[in-house]
Formats: C-alpha cells, structure tokens, sequence
C-alpha cells in the first residue's frame, strides 16, 4: 500500500495538475481492482516494481499507452499500472448506470477476468448498478463486495440488445447427440438431441446460447460452440448424409497438425500468463482427436512441452507426404486492441487450404477475421505440401485473451477448423 496523507497527495496533484498541460487536460481518474497492484517504472510487466497499490485505492491519470496506465503518486512522481487491473475511478461512488441482467446463471468474479474466481451467479431481470467499466467487463456491488460481470449480459435503458444471429437465420448441429435444451444452460433439461449436419432456424440469442425453434414447433436452446453458422454451409451440409463418424472426405488423408512453439520457446501469453505454447498444444489435441475419429491420420509435430526446431516440423508433412499441414498459433500485438484471426500461405497451391478454414472459421467465431493473407513463416514458406498458418486470436488483447482459452472457445475454434479441412478435401 502507498501510504502518504491524503492531505499531500491532494496538494500535489493540484499543483501537477496546473503546471502540467496533459494532467489538467486528463480529467479521468482509475482505481485499483485487485487485492495489491504493482507499479511500475514503464508500461510492461517485465518493468521494475516502484510501489504497490491496496484494492480501491485511486489515481489521477496521465496518460494511456499500450493498454496501460500512466499515474500520480503521493510520493510526487509516476508510475504505470495495468489497464486490465483498475477501474474507471471517476464512477466508483455507486452512481454508475442501472443494467438489466440478460441471462441466466451469469457468474460473478472478483477481478475482471475469465480466469478469476467466481464468487456467485447473477439471473435474467436482477437488476446491478455499474460503477465503473473495463475492457468490456462491468464492476458492481455484489454481497456488499466490489465484483464484476461480463457486460455483454447486461441491458441498459435506451440500449437495444443486439441479437447476433448467424447469417441466414440458421444454425447447423457440429456433431450427434449433440443436447438441445429447454433453457440456456448446461443445467436445463435435454428437450431433445441434434444429429451432425441438421439445420435448425435461429430466433433468437442468450449469452452464448442460440434460440431455435424444432420441427415440432416447440422452441430450444443449443450452445453457440457445438453448431455452425449458415454462412458457409458446405462442410456440415456434406456430413448431414454421413451417420457414423467416419467422414468420406477426411478418412485416409495425413493431415500434419503443428502445436507453435514449445520447451524454451513459450511464444506470446495473455495478461494471466497463459503461454501461446500451452494454448497451441491444447488446440491440437482436441482437433487431433476429431480427425482421428473421422478416419484421418494425424501426425503431432509435438505431443508434449518440448521444443521442435522449424526445419523438424516442416519434414514431418513433407516425408510423410501430407495432404495438408495445419499449422497453430495464437497472436499479439504492441497494440492492445489489435484482435481478430489470420489464415496465412505462402506459395499459391498452399492458398485453397488456407481459405477453406478461414471460410468456416469466419462463419462459426465471433471474432473478427483478418483474413487470408500471403505469410512469409518458415514452416509454409520451406513446405511443399498444401499447408496454412493459422493466428487463433489475440493474446495481447484483455478480453480476447482470455476468451480463447475457454473450453467453449476451444471446443468451437477445433470444430471449425475441422469442418474446414473437410470442405477443403471435399472440393
């Protein structure tokens, strides 16, 4: 904790504030979110620790850059905090905006992260006061405790609620037996279930969860990771004929699944400190296991947490003759914005692969696309086989970053390149 006199931080941010132009103009102040901030001498975690800040606590700010914090302290100097553990401080006295909750068994953390812990649940028509947001997470008063809930299942007066509704109103079941369910929940009774490759119409969307209506005129709910979009209909139109898992289009094809970095190299990680490497590794494993059941084989660059040279994972599609070589990364970027996914070639015959993934990975993901663009990385670049590099989503970004390391976005992202591969073999 910064301990000065409230007295003296108060005169020194009055003179800061008149003798320095970009304080006076900087009417915003933030307030520690977590139990003990760290400050910092520059805007990176790898920056060296000058004070430590108690939860609650307030700061004026100077400036923002790279997603973080420029503030006064006490002590008459500055220092840099994270974006991603503060609150807009200017809104903490509890007269924020009033929200409507939109969904059911919403979870309540107490810091503004996927990865925090949850302290309770929030249902459809309670009501929150928001006294401060970031980073698309809004901060409320929860048991007599600061908490936070995800914004996106909040409703404001005068706002409309966007229903984002897959292209063409319908929605198509990923995989059999998949439960439809009375409720928008995992705990909602099973009503019926979903065969692989079924069309069903969308009215509607809560949180994570599409509203479709059965052919018996009766209405339920699907989760938005086990279905894909009408947007691009051809791979999950091609497997409604197929009851078992063996699919015509993927059995018998190599397929050369590359889990980026690795040992040593831990590649790019979120503000939690969720490594690329462990991310990559995680994506592979579940997408190798739907190849294997639909007949492919599927060669793992790596199968642990051990680093493969560029040259090793290039060799393994081009010995094995591979029919395709699927190549998986998570991004990030200076720019704490910056978010979205990439699908990347390098030579011409490489191109069909990679915009056949990107095709069904840009209608089944919320996240923006980037995307099929020309890359000069090794492992496509040094390939002769038909090969993609695919950038999953930002890990630099806060929210995203911590989106994509959820079993649902997992389970949808592994879905998506599954059903891309098999548009790509049944072309």
């Amino acid at each position: 904790m910064i301990r000065k006199p409230i007295l003296c931080l108060t005169l020194l941010l009055l003179v800061f504030s008149q003798t320095n132009p970009l304080m006076a103009n900087a009417a915003n102040t933030v307030q520690i979110q977590v139990q003990k901030a760290n400050i910092r001498s520059e805007p990176s975690n790898a920056a060296n620790v000058i004070a430590q800040a108690d939860r609650n606590e307030s700061f004026q700010v100077i400036q923002e850059k790279f997603g973080w914090y420029e503030i006064q302290l006490p002590s008459g100097g500055t220092g840099w905090v994270a974006g991603y553990i503060v609150g807009n401080g200017s809104q903490s006295d509890g007269t924020g905006k009033k929200g409507t909750v939109t969904d059911n068994n919403v979870h309540v953390r107490n810091n503004p992260s996927l990865s925090a812990n949850i302290i309770g649940k929030l249902h459809t028509g309670d009501r929150v006061t928001v006294a401060s947001e970031n980073n698309g997470w809004a901060n409320i008063v929860y048991n007599n405790q600061s908490a936070w809930i995800s914004k996106q299942y909040l409703q404001f007066p005068g706002e409309a609620k966007a229903i984002n509704e897959p292209s063409k109103g319908f929605v198509y079941i990923s995989n059999d037996k998949t439960n439809l369910r009375s409720g928008a929940d995992t705990s909602a009774p099973v009503i019926t279930r979903g065969s692989q490759g079924e069309r069903y119409p969308v009215v509607g969307q809560e949180g994570d969860w599409y509203k479709i209506t059965l052919a018996s005129g009766r209405e339920a709910y699907v989760a938005s990771w086990v279905v894909s979009s009408g947007k691009n209909t051809q791979s999950t139109e091609a497997t409604a004929s197929n009851s078992s898992n063996i699919s015509p289009g993927l059995a018998g094809k190599t397929i050369v699944l590359d889990a980026g970095h690795g040992g040593h190299d831990p590649g790019t990680s979120n503000y939690t400190g969720v490594s690329e490497k462990q991310l990559t590794m995680q994506t592979a494993r579940r997408l190798q296991q739907k190849l294997s059941s639909a007949g492919a084989n599927v060669i793992l660059t790596r199968s642990d947490d051990h680093y493969v040279n560029l040259d090793t994972r290039t060799s393994a599609a081009n010995n094995s003759n591979a029919d395709a070589f699927i190549s998986i990364h998570y991004d990030s970027s200076s720019h704490p914005d910056a978010n979205g996914i990439t699908a990347y070639y390098h030579h011409g015959y490489q191109y069909d692969l990679a915009s056949s993934v990107n095709q069904v990975l840009d209608s089944s993901l919320s996240l923006n696309n980037r995307g099929t663009h020309f890359g000069n990385y090794h492992v496509i670049r040094e390939n002769s086989r038909p090969a993609a590099l695919l950038e999953l989503g930002y890990l630099s970004n806060s929210y995203e970053g911590q989106y994509v390391t959820t079993e649902s976005y997992q389970e949808l992202v592994s879905n998506s390149i599954y059903n891309g591969l098999e548009s790509y073999f049944n072309e």
